[in-house]
């Protein structure tokens, strides 16, 4: 597959290719005037209760894409966590994104270029400003046990990465994913998709993570940003029950919101409260609010 040359020269942040594998600089890019107003709308949507259904929805405006995965990875080696997706046709009894995250997190995530690039820009002092994408195929797994266990068995041709820091604490990738039957990205599609990454980044910043006092209107995304920062001993489960507790939802509404029963809510309420209890934190939603809003 060839590297991606604008011949406007909107990409001037091309860094590099590889055999198989394409790295993008995107922090200079320009070219977002190419997407439809459509797509912008969709992406301002991304502060809402869900962020990863509007992304999925603006991208499939302009290329055709499967699964998307939104991975915040720590740093100093620690495992990554999902803290959304969304899938365009959704499985009656599977949940794939979900399933294919817990095999990568566990097994596969130390191994994947994205997290070596994602702690070489923890290192860097832009790490704020720095926007860079990553066109992964099949091909190109190094863990043959990995691509089998999760590109082969799910049938899933290729990945295309978007890696950012919306804050000093907060390193995200991206993942964008398509079935075989639509095969691989291609040249054109990618060229495409790549003004995607810079305006994914800015919506996230300006929208998600700014705010440093949350408001009686804050989203359980702020809270979950929060709760990451102040509470990393918490599940990926736990921080998503807290997050929507401290925003008011009930159990009922949150086992909705989950897609869980309301007795596994209550289960992951006790948990994260002992935690949060163990390091001298809070043990109702009065003082779960206070305790992320004012400090």
């Amino acid at each position: 597959m060839d590297t991606i040359a604008s011949p406007d020269d909107k990409w001037e942040g091309l860094a590099y290719k590889r055999p198989m594998q394409e790295f993008w600089d995107l922090s200079r890019t320009t070219g977002t005037a190419r997407l439809p107003v459509s797509v912008l709308s969709n992406l301002l949507d991304i502060s809402a209760q869900t962020m990863s259904q509007p992304i999925l929805e603006a991208i499939n405006q302009i290329s055709g894409v499967d699964y998307i995965s939104l991975v915040e990875h720590p740093p100093s080696g620690q495992k990554p966590t999902q803290v959304a997706y969304a899938a365009k046709e959704r499985q009656p009894h599977r949940d794939v994104t979900r399933e294919c995250f817990e095999r990568y997190r566990n097994l596969y995530f130390k191994q994947d270029p994205v997290t070596h690039l994602l702690d070489q820009m923890h290192t860097r002092d832009k790490k704020c400003e720095e926007v860079t994408a990553l066109h992964v195929m099949r091909e190109d797994i190094p863990d043959n046990a990995w691509k089998r266990d999760i590109y082969e068995r799910e049938n899933l041709p290729d990945r295309l990465s978007f890696l950012f820091a919306p804050s000093p604490e907060c390193r995200l990738a991206v993942n964008l994913y398509r079935s075989a039957q639509r095969g691989h990205f291609r040249p054109s599609e990618l060229e495409t998709l790549l003004p995607m990454g810079s305006l994914i980044a800015q919506v996230f910043k300006s929208r998600l993570v700014s705010p440093k006092v949350f408001g009686a209107a804050a989203t359980s995304e702020q809270f979950e940003v929060a709760l990451l920062a102040r509470a990393p001993l918490l599940s990926a489960r736990e921080r998503a029950v807290c997050a929507r507790i401290a925003t008011g939802m009930s159990v009922d509404g949150i086992a909705v919101d989950l897609g869980v029963a309301p007795s596994t809510v209550m289960t992951l309420r006790k948990r994260a409260y002992a935690k949060l209890q163990a390091q001298g934190g809070p043990s109702d939603r009065l003082r779960l609010v206070r305790w992320l809003t004012v400090n």
